[in-house]
């Protein structure tokens, strides 16, 4: 079914996303792999046999940096002009 060398990851493999992208519709927010699944911008999936993966990686970095630790005891960088 794939026509690339080396051939695109079956859709049941961990790396199923990395098969090569053969229509894209970016203003739709959906593109079709190679391995025939539909991801989505928010990285949610349909699998061929019509299966879907909910989204899986966090695209929202205003709700990431809420739950994010950042450090306040860490005194600020210098700047070079200061720092000579």
């Amino acid at each position: 079914m794939c026509p690339h060398t080396p051939r695109c990851p079956d859709p049941s493999g961990p790396d199923r996303e990395a098969a090569r992208t053969v229509v894209s519709h970016p203003e739709q927010g959906w593109s079709l792999l190679c391995n025939g699944i539909v991801i989505f911008e928010d990285t949610g999936e349909l699998l061929p046999g019509g299966a879907a993966i909910a989204p899986h990686r966090p695209t929202d970095l205003t709700a990431f940096a809420t739950t994010a630790h950042v450090p306040t005891d860490i005194p600020p960088a210098q700047s070079r002009s200061s720092a000579a």
